[in-house]
């Protein structure tokens, strides 16, 4: 009979984002999450014209099952902020945050905050349309391309 092995040193932890006096964690995503946080970021990428190209029929039926004040990224986080009063504003760009850091990672989710809400006199130089410059290079450096129809399918 073999041993069973302890998985809980590897598991993925928890996204932890500190707002005023609380510290929200926000749990890894678990399959059904990730393949709407993919679709999600794949639409952010369009919109803020970080790609370029069609827009795949698979990420438009995932999206369609996301269902009212859902936030995937957020995850049971959500409702935390919901019930601490975390104004709308600051609770959407937690979560297009976390989109970004679950789908493409650190670097990418930091490099999209600061290009778009910092208040910099750096950063507001790009504010003219070089920002989806700047996130395709970041993601053009990080060896990230976007989401495939396919990753969103495959488990």
């Amino acid at each position: 009979m073999s041993s069973a092995v302890d998985f809980s040193e590897w598991v993925a932890p928890g996204l932890k984002m500190p707002l005023g006096d609380r510290t929200y964690t926000v749990p890894a995503p678990s399959v059904e999450r990730a393949k709407k946080i993919l679709a999600l970021a794949v639409r952010a990428e369009i919109d803020f014209k970080i790609v370029t190209g069609d827009f795949p029929q698979g990420v438009a039926d995932v999206l369609a099952t996301i269902t009212g004040e859902e936030r995937p990224g957020l995850g049971t986080a959500a409702a935390e902020m919901v019930a601490d009063g975390v104004d709308v504003f600051t609770l959407s760009r937690m979560h297009t945050y976390s989109v970004f850091y679950w789908a493409r990672g650190r670097e990418y989710a930091d490099a999209f905050a600061t290009l778009v809400w910092a208040q910099r006199p750096d950063v507001d130089d790009e504010a003219d349309g070089d920002a989806p410059k700047a996130l395709t290079r970041l993601l053009l450096r990080s060896g990230r391309g976007t989401a495939s129809e396919s990753s969103l399918t495959t488990t």
